[in-house]
């Protein structure tokens, strides 16, 4: 298992830090290296099996590409991931579907904690990509900022983020766990600016992750920011996520451009939070 292991582990390595290179350059993942992934870690699974008698070695990976399925399409499908993300995970949970033989055991699924550092890694990476973005023009960015700060037309919004942090501030006492008490006190912070958060990030959205583009260009996973409109009539709404039968419809309809809305390269949280989910283990409870 020893040997296995290694190789799943520096064959998923190689593959991400491929994808995050492709993904910073083009804002896309290729389909290739998640399908791969998916081949190899069950092929690779399948033999252990085969040659040590070890059957659930293999049958976790099935579970892992099954249980990641399905996170992968919920989180696609509700506009939080593209495409591409979602089966990169898919490739993931194939390959590390089973705790590397150097941590210790632990209470949780490995892919779980894999995946919990991966959106740690992806909250991170997404608040100094903003940073990052809002210096690039700061005075835009407070003109948009302030046009969306409404305090009477979010009074439930802002009753309901103060209401979750006191709890969460109540919480931190109760909990003996010096790792949750940690965790409970950040939520307890961005709850409690959480209507400034969110302003800030639709103030960044608005500027820098809205784009026009010609339907040529378009790709599958592409989200669409406002209607597609032909003689008045919607042809898609703006909750749709483009698939291929979109694209030739819109060809079909000769429609010239569509207004869609740009995410920031995630790959690089994969890598990260895979590198820390490898040389850590669960550290969290």
């Amino acid at each position: 298992m020893i040997l296995t292991d290694i190789i799943l582990i520096i064959t998923t390595l190689i593959a991400l830090i491929f994808a995050t290179i492709v993904d910073i350059r083009i804002k896309e993942v290729p389909d290739w290296i998640s399908y791969s992934l998916i081949i190899i870690g069950l092929s690779i699974r399948l033999m252990h099996s085969i040659i040590f008698s070890d059957w659930p070695y293999f049958l976790y990976g099935l579970a892992g590409l099954a249980s990641t399925f399905i996170v992968g399409n919920i989180l696609y499908h509700t506009n939080q991931w593209g495409g591409g993300d979602a089966k990169l995970l898919m490739g993931l949970g194939t390959m590390l579907a089973t705790k590397p033989f150097y941590l210790q055991e632990s209470r949780f699924p490995f892919l779980l904690i894999l995946f919990v550092y991966i959106l740690i890694a992806g909250a991170i990476y997404s608040v100094a990509w903003s940073i990052y973005l809002i210096s690039k023009n700061i005075q835009a960015f407070k003109s948009e900022f302030k046009s969306l700060i409404n305090f009477k037309k979010n009074q439930m919004v802002i009753s309901t983020s103060i209401i979750t942090s006191i709890v969460f501030f109540i919480l931190v006492f109760i909990t003996k766990s010096l790792t949750l008490k940690l965790i409970l006190l950040f939520l307890a912070i961005v709850s409690a600016g959480y209507f400034y958060l969110f302003s800030a990030i639709k103030a960044v959205e608005s500027l820098y992750f809205f784009k026009k583009i010609p339907i040529h260009k378009l790709v599958e996973g592409d989200w669409l920011a406002k209607d597609v409109k032909l003689r008045n009539k919607i042809i898609l709404s703006k909750r749709t996520t483009i698939e291929k039968r979109h694209i030739a419809e819109l060809k079909n309809l000769r429609i010239g451009e569509v207004l869609i809305k740009e995410g920031i390269p995630f790959v690089p949280p994969f890598l990260i939070g895979t590198i820390f989910a490898l040389m850590l283990g669960n550290i969290f409870l």
